[in-house]
């Protein structure tokens, strides 16, 4: 679950991941645009994928939940991933930090 507040923007890329979950180290080639969607109504975020498919934008303008989905073939595999999406309307309130690892 990704939570945000209205007014956050979040960027959805894809992580094409090997059997042990580390980000392949040679990005596969798509057969065609990989595909997004979401459920939600335009009233909770709005989703716009780049021209390549390789990402999404989301913005959050209303309070509610989402699930965003994308599916990508490659190789004639067809591979799926969701994000569920919580928007809250409520003002941010500081409380932690975090160091976040990026494996590449």
């Amino acid at each position: 679950m990704t939570d945000v507040t209205v007014g956050h923007t979040v960027t959805d890329t894809i992580a094409y991941l090997d059997q042990n979950g580390n980000p392949m180290q040679v990005t596969p080639i798509p057969d065609s645009p990989p595909s997004w969607s979401k459920v939600a109504a335009d009233t909770v975020d709005t989703l716009v994928a780049s021209a390549d498919g390789s990402q999404a934008t989301i913005t959050a303008v209303g309070a509610g939940q989402d699930t965003v989905s994308m599916s990508v073939t490659v190789g004639g595999v067809t591979f799926a991933a969701t994000q569920q999406l919580n928007v809250q309307a409520a003002p941010q309130v500081l409380t932690s930090v975090a160091i976040v690892a990026t494996v590449s």
